[in-house]
């Protein structure tokens, strides 16, 4: 690989812009004295045409040569900041040409593209970290050979390294960039170029530089240099970058970096400038400082509080404790407002352990709360005993000192006979002490300090007695908490329903039934809504037997009729499991429905209702219902307590439907459907929601709420809509409700689905009803020719002509007439002869007035029984219908005698 430079080349061919720019701008002259200055520097120059490079006699290898280098740059990782750079001898590696100028032009390229904006600087980082000389295949196999050949020696040094990898994360080695001495003369050119003031040539011998080692940080340097004189900071802060991550060992050179960035305020490049000299010099704190701070500014307080966490650990020098004591202080102060207690308690231990001298009352208390909040009893005592003083004494001796502690667990604590506390100590350490002795159930050491603290005011330390007292009966000490709870109802200050409550509990794991059913009723008296008294008290009643007694305590004041009071969700959902237990449904219905009403909006109005019924999603049902509720301004319950399981929830649901329906309490029914259609819990599972809506369909259909009926099964048809099930049930509703909606729904529908069969025969119904039967002839034979082996669709057809025949103003009635016969007859032998096609065709001669074969077909369908056996039998039983028929036109005849016969023998109930 040829080092030197060819001065007769067009600079326009081959280079990229940037390089091209900078050599468009060289005179002639200055080249031509560019090259009598290389000549003197033992460089000589060829003008031939065949493009050949300057060249180094000297010390520039020939073309079988080869150039000897070691560069390799890999990524660090933050938490193992220690850099290693060493160069290792004997290691050679040796390139083939054509792939050494292409990894060196990609490298070029990028810096390049760097230079002129085309990539950001963090995609240059990757591109250097990135670049990897090849070596030739047979050399590169060569040397995996030498290295597979087994070697005693190398094997030793082999596990000496893995051992270190496993000690190190991710230890990296970085092997050190350097100029290769072939360009090591061309460099000092490009230097001495600069120093006589010839910038541009002195750019250009750089960039050629560049492309010819990328990986070499002096051009890149001395570029920045250079655009730095020039008065271009931007440009030379870019070379200057480029330079430090090609050699990232120069901690000084980040730090300038670093602030050149915040000159140019680019905050985040600061950052990662601080970010690399603080891995190399990790121990330097003004560097973590600085990007704190930093951190700071951007708002990305979790990486400051790390960075703080880490100066901590730096400082340890006594000048600094103070320092280092506040900033503790500070950072677990923000750990506690973001609820991260145990971080806070490990900043504190941390400074505490380094500078105890520094320690004030007011840290000792914070770490102490800090530690009892995290159930660090153990701890906490340690705390006491290494900073306030604070001695134990155990039958086999005292202690005074942290370090005897570290053996005991808590077990140990048991034995503890006593403890000797300050006097100076303030009452709230003190009592901090005893809570963690309660805890660690060291009561023989905890009575003395009881004791004392009985002696306090309960009116002025009530806060510190209930904190004890609350301490005690968790581990079951209830006789120790009772004569505390007691001074505590005894002022008028802690005369409150939670204290009550506390002390109800203290006499029932006491088991003194009667003083703790007095307790709890006193708390009930005090507070209605206090549901954990009315749960406890039941739980009593149901254990003596009182299921009555029980159910009744549990028994909501809104069920009572009163208005804008509190529901407690947890009292109503074991009074509803006790009366289905009794069997009592009525009530079970009422607390059941108050239950449902805890998740979903309770609906009053006509307003209300239709807000339900005309929005399809629960999202927009809620919010209508929101703003309906706030323009009414009524109160409503407020629920609290723990929300039951959905599961649960929807199982006393059905429960309730099932009851209300068993007692055609359809408007109920009705209103509770329709109230759980707003519900976001039922209604986000799809299972609850589909048989929720079908539920509100049916209550609406039950009580008889047509106009609300008709508007949910048109959403359930437009769900289903090719389910012939939702179809008839669309029919029937429609037939009962007779709503005329449904003719322009069926249009607007068909011209979306042409080829739906249900909806042909509901326009097609709709137009025979109407009296356009050239349009219901129409959808009848659009059907038909789909399904010309449909019996219904040919008796559509057939029935059509017939109405078409008894038109009074019709021109060819006895073609019509004929045409309409004719499909019932084919009708006929499709469905074969039974009962429904004799009355059929009687019904249609009937209709056309040929009476005699009216009759002669009503006598057939007499003689017939019935489509379906069984026991809907009388449901499909026509015999009814063709007897009525029958007794019409012999009435018209004046035969009254076989009027009278078929009406004794058919029509009477």
């Amino acid at each position: 690989m040829s080092a030197a430079v060819n001065m007769d080349y067009d600079p326009m061919e081959g280079t990229s812009e940037l390089f091209a720019a900078l050599t468009r701008d060289v005179p002639q002259e200055q080249w031509e004295q560019y090259k009598e200055e290389i000549k003197l520097g033992n460089y000589i120059v060829n003008d031939s045409d065949d493009g050949s490079y300057f060249t180094d006699r000297s010390i520039s290898p020939g073309p079988d040569e080869e150039i000897i280098t070691n560069i390799e740059i890999v990524e660090e990782d933050e938490e193992q900041p220690e850099v290693k750079e060493e160069e290792e001898e004997g290691e050679e590696k040796v390139f083939e040409s054509e792939e050494d100028d292409d990894q060196i032009l990609w490298g070029y390229d990028a810096a390049d593209k760097y230079a002129q904006g085309k990539i950001s600087i963090f995609q240059l980082t990757d591109i250097m970290k990135n670049i990897k000389l090849n070596t030739q295949p047979s050399k590169r196999r060569r040397l995996d050979e030498e290295i597979n050949e087994p070697n005693p020696e190398l094997e030793k040094e082999n596990e000496v390294v893995e051992n270190t990898t496993q000690k190190a994360k991710r230890k990296i080695r970085r092997k050190k960039n350097l100029l290769p001495k072939s360009l090591e003369g061309l460099m000092g050119q490009a230097n001495l170029l600069y120093a006589k003031g010839e910038t541009r040539c002195a750019i250009t011998v750089c960039m050629e530089l560049i492309k010819s080692a990328p990986q070499a940080y002096e051009p890149f340097q001395l570029l920045g240099i250079i655009y730095d004189e020039m008065g271009e900071s931007k440009k030379a802060f870019q070379w200057y970058l480029v330079a430090a991550f090609l050699n990232p060992s120069d901690t000084d050179e980040w730090i300038r970096l670093a602030e050149l960035s915040l000159e140019q305020n680019e905050i985040q490049q600061a950052i990662g400038c601080y970010t690399r000299a603080i891995r190399n010099v990790p121990t330097n704190v003004n560097l973590w400082w600085e990007r704190c701070n930093l951190y700071e500014q951007v708002g990305e307080r979790k990486r400051a509080l790390y960075g703080y966490e880490m100066i901590l650990k730096h400082l340890s020098d006594p000048k600094s404790g103070e320092k280092c004591v506040d900033m503790a202080r500070e950072i677990a102060k923000i750990h506690h407002e973001n609820t991260d207690d145990a971080n806070a308690v490990r900043v504190l231990e941390t400074s505490f352990n380094k500078f105890p001298s520094l320690i004030t009352s007011e840290d000792v208390n914070f770490l102490l709360e800090l530690q009892l909040g995290q159930k660090m009893y153990k701890a906490a005592v340690k705390t006491f005993v290494q900073h306030c003083g604070v001695r134990l004494r155990f039958p086999l001796g005292d202690i005074t000192s942290v370090e005897d502690l570290k053996d005991f667990d808590d077990k140990n604590y048991k034995f503890l006979v006593s403890c000797v506390v300050p006097e100076v100590l303030p009452i709230d350490l003190t009592v901090k002490f005893l809570l963690c002795l309660i805890h660690l159930q060291a009561f023989k050491a905890a009575q003395p300090l009881i004791d004392y603290l009985m002696q306090e005011n309960p009116e002025e330390m009530g806060d510190l007695f209930l904190d004890v007292a609350e301490a005690l009966m968790e581990v079951q000490q209830y006789k120790s908490a009772k004569p505390l709870l007691f001074a505590l109802i005894s002022t008028p200050t802690y005369d409150l329903p939670a204290v009550w409550m506390k002390y109800a509990d203290c006499w029932y794991g006491l088991s003194n039934i009667p003083e703790a059913i007095q307790a709890y009723l006193k708390v009930i008296e005090m507070a209605p809504a206090y549901q954990d008294a009315r749960l406890a008290l039941s739980k009593i009643y149901l254990k003596m037997g009182k299921v009555e007694d029980a159910t009744n305590i549990l028994r909501q004041d809104y069920e009572d009729g009163e208005e804008g009071v509190v529901v407690g969700i947890d009292a109503l959902y074991q009074r509803c499991k006790l009366l289905e237990a009794e069997g009592c449904w009525d009530q079970y219905i009422a607390a059941a429905t108050l239950l449902q009403y805890s998740h979903c909006y309770h609906l009053e109005t006509e307003e209300e209702f239709s807000a339900v019924i005309t929005n399809q999603t629960c999202k927009r049902r809620v919010e209508a219902l929101r703003d309906l509720k706030n323009q009414n301004k009524k109160s409503t319950p407020q629920f609290i307590g723990q929300a039951i399981p959905v599961t649960e929830m929807w199982n006393i649901f059905k429960k309730v439907c099932m009851l209300l329906m068993q007692r055609r309490r359809y408007e109920e029914l009705q209103n509770l459907s329709l109230a759980c259609l707003s519900s976001a819990s039922f209604m986000k599972n799809p299972a609850f929601a589909k048989d929720l809506e079908f539920q509100a369909l049916l209550s609406c259909y039950y009580n008889g709420s047509h106009q609300y009926t008709y508007l949910l099964v048109r959403d359930l048809v437009l769900k289903y809509l090719h389910s012939n099930k939702a179809w008839n049930l669309f029919c029937l509703i429609v037939t009962c409700s007779q709503e005329n909606r449904h003719n322009r729904f069926c249009i607007r529908l068909m011209m979306k689905h042409q080829d739906h069969l249900a909806l042909g025969y509901l326009n097609g119904h709709n137009a025979m009803i109407s009296g356009t039967y050239k349009h219901a002839l129409g959808e009848y034979m659009c059907i038909l020719k789909e399904h010309p082996n449909d019996p219904f669709a040919v008796f559509c057809v057939g029935i059509t002509f017939i109405h078409m025949a008894c038109q009074k103003f019709a021109t060819k009635r006895h073609f019509l007439t004929i045409q309409g016969f004719e499909f019932l007859v084919r009708y006929a032998k499709m469905k074969g002869e039974n009962q429904e096609t004799f009355y059929n065709i009687g019904r249609a001669l009937h209709q056309c007035g040929i009476k005699d074969a009216a009759i002669h077909y009503y006598k057939k369908a007499l003689n017939c029984p019935p489509l379906i056996t069984g026991p809907e039998q009388d449901i499909f039983d026509l015999r009814r219908e063709i007897a009525y028929n029958l007794c019409v036109i012999y009435q018209a005849s004046g035969a009254m005698d076989l009027v009278s016969m078929y009406s004794r023998k058919y029509i009477v109930v």
